[in-house]
């Protein structure tokens, strides 16, 4: 059973009935089985679920990288067929062009869409100053930490002004330093602007610091199997007793996914406030 949530006032992404199956080896592989999800305008939704569950995969047919075999996805009520400025991806491979400077790495999407180079410059200049690179405009990504290049291409997104920001597990490459700042740092910028927000993630901890519901897909092929309303308040902490008690819930829901069910076989299980 997938999920439904047709109840989220002000829906921004709606997916219905979307599954993937992949040709590989002569044999077709069902990676997304049939899944409905409605995320609301300025929601900060997480996918979590074990590696290889489909996250990925439903991520980049909401981006319009890829067609879903069955089913579809809507923006704003219109349907998706491929990708587009008002949806901006962030990659855990940070897909920066390495013969450009930080500043025309930013610059890119705005000059691509369009705008003249003094508005584009500005616009550019302005978010990377927001994710904290000041003084480094004119380095090349060679040059920079793998935290520096995510947060160029936070920047870079963020500079062609989306209404969805989609991001592939962005910061799981990074060290627990590092990936702890940007967490801070993103949601920071989230709660400036109120982007929508599709992110995935197999760190569970990641999903309850930054997510205002918490999406649990099963292994392959993926499902969605609960959905979690992350009902700490922010600045969250995640010793509090309450988040303590949604991580081990979660890891639960997780690890049901990878080592089998205990006790009842694994079905939809919707949480509310």
């Amino acid at each position: 059973m997938s999920e439904r949530s047709d109840g989220v006032a002000g829906a921004k992404i709606r997916a219905e009935g979307v599954a993937k199956t992949f040709w590989s080896h002569d044999r077709d592989v069902v990676a997304l089985q049939p899944v409905d999800l409605t995320v609301a305008d300025g929601e900060f939704v997480c996918i979590l679920g074990p590696s290889g569950c489909g996250k990925s995969t439903l991520l980049r047919i909401v981006a319009g990288l890829i067609g879903a075999s069955a089913g579809r996805v809507t923006m704003d009520g219109r349907p998706i067929r491929g990708p587009g400025p008002e949806r901006g991806l962030v990659f855990q491979e940070y897909a920066l062009f390495p013969w450009l400077t930080v500043l025309k790495n930013v610059m890119y999407g705005p000059t691509v869409r369009g705008l003249g180079r003094v508005e584009a410059e500005a616009r550019a200049r302005a978010q990377i100053a927001r994710v904290g690179l000041e003084g480094f405009e004119q380095q090349y990504p060679r040059q920079l930490s793998g935290g520096m290049k995510q947060r160029v291409g936070i920047a870079r997104v963020w500079a062609n002004q989306p209404d969805v920001m989609l991001m592939d597990e962005p910061f799981g490459a990074l060290d627990a330093i590092t990936r702890n700042i940007l967490q801070r740092d993103l949601l920071k910028l989230w709660l400036e602007e109120r982007h929508t927000v599709l992110f995935v993630t197999h760190s569970v901890d990641e999903a309850i610091f930054l997510a205002d519901r918490v999406v649990v897909m099963s292994a392959r092929p993926g499902r969605i199997t609960a959905i979690v309303p992350v009902a700490v308040p922010r600045p969250r902490d995640l010793l509090a007793p309450e988040a303590i008690a949604l991580k081990a819930e979660l890891t639960r829901l997780v690890e049901d996914q990878v080592m089998g069910p205990r006790g009842e076989p694994s079905r939809l299980r919707e949480y509310v406030n």
